[in-house]
């Protein structure tokens, strides 16, 4: 199994190429602009922004009394850790000259209890992006906790998708969006409205030439790859007919699948009927500025049904279940690799299509890993 990892030397002189043909950071606002198709992004993932008064606690205690633990740990992360990955995100994105920000959903933690504190909850996030001055439009997939909670659902619709149209610069009605830059096009898919958006994703992807590179954006995964191997779309036995449906247009688009909600950081080539697409797992909750990376698993070997043993204690009643998901999943797999950390990413596509990424651990800014995605379709 060939390494994807590079020393820092390697890395220096590959980012050294990958933006020798963007001009210099800092000299437009909004999107750049480049002589040719290449361009990066900043890839994040889950954020939990939360704060303790955002929530009523006699409604938590009632409706949600199993997670005031996370609330309360999310708390802390937002206030002692968050600041300081929006600044290395920032800095990132000025480096590589960033045409945008892409966060894959749970961008606040919900659970607010009413509209009104929703709504503070939502509308402070906003105003913490603003303040970051990113000059360049900060795209957000809709993720679960976004819309959980009193009032949540409303939220999202009268203030979540006015800003997004803001940051998409056009009219957004829903969370199925696509946007197209460049030589990229971005399917932005609503996973928590699944009969419909299938329906929407079988007509948007008629739109994409194959040489366009197709990145699919979606908070839960497609393919699982960890303990909570029951935790992606199209789960339940009597959507096995969507889930081909997905699967096989994922493979014949050579979809690049951009996911969160695991909290954890993978790198999957999975293999359909119809070809073969990339998954890449991120999540952006830091629980610490040093947090060890544990669980480094690479290889095909490391997809099996022992994964669940990564976390004993989480749902034994759905423990043979989540094995024989990852046994069935297993001869699909083409490359494999998993760590457990939170972080950011950077994305670089350039005039050929082909797309390299680099994976930051915590707020670090040298890479854990730099992956030429596009080499993973033929693994």
């Amino acid at each position: 199994m060939k390494s994807f990892h590079i020393t820092r030397r390697m890395f220096l002189q590959y980012l050294s190429m990958a933006t020798a043909a963007l001009p210099a950071a800092g000299l437009a606002k909004r999107i750049p602009t480049a002589r040719d198709n290449s361009f990066s992004f900043v890839f994040l993932g889950d954020l939990h922004f939360d704060k303790l008064m955002h929530h009523d606690m006699n409604y938590l205690k009632e409706k949600y009394p199993n997670d005031i633990r996370q609330i309360d740990n999310y708390s802390r992360i937002t206030r002692e850790n968050l600041a300081d990955l929006m600044r290395v995100s920032k800095e990132r994105a000025n480096d590589t000259n960033a045409a945008f920000l892409l966060q894959i959903g749970d961008f606040v933690e919900g659970l607010c209890g009413s509209k009104e504190l929703a709504s503070t909850q939502v509308n402070e996030f906003i105003q913490l992006v603003d303040r970051q001055q990113f000059d360049r439009p900060f795209l957000a997939i809709k993720g679960n906790h976004d819309i959980t909670g009193a009032g949540a659902k409303e939220v999202y619709q009268e203030i979540v998708l006015p800003w997004q149209s803001r940051q998409l610069e056009k009219p957004v009605q829903s969370a199925n969006n696509v946007y197209v830059y460049k030589g990229a096009r971005f399917l932005l898919f609503d996973c928590f409205n699944e009969k419909e958006s299938l329906v929407w994703l079988k007509e948007a992807i008629k739109e994409h030439k194959k040489s366009e590179v197709l990145f699919f954006c979606t908070h839960v995964p497609v393919v699982p790859y960890d303990a909570r191997s029951n935790w992606h779309i199209y789960v339940h036995p009597d959507q096995a007919g969507e889930r081909d449906e997905l699967l096989n247009l994922l493979g014949e688009h050579k979809a690049i699948v951009l996911s969160g909600h695991l909290h954890k950081t993978s790198i999957v080539t999975r293999s359909t009927p119809s070809g073969s697409f990339v998954q890449i797992g991120l999540g952006s909750v830091i629980p610490y500025l040093d947090a060890p990376i544990k669980n480094h698993l690479v290889g095909l070997d490391a997809y099996r049904e022992s994964l669940v043993e990564l976390e004993p204690n989480f749902s034994p009643a759905s423990l043979e279940l989540r094995k024989e998901i990852l046994r069935q999943e297993k001869p699909h797999i083409r490359h494999y690799e998993y760590a457990d950390f939170c972080g950011y990413s950077s994305v670089h596509v350039d005039g050929r299509n082909n797309v390299t990424m680099e994976i930051y651990a915590n707020v670090d800014k040298t890479p854990w890993a730099a992956v030429k995605i596009t080499d993973l379709f033929d693994s």
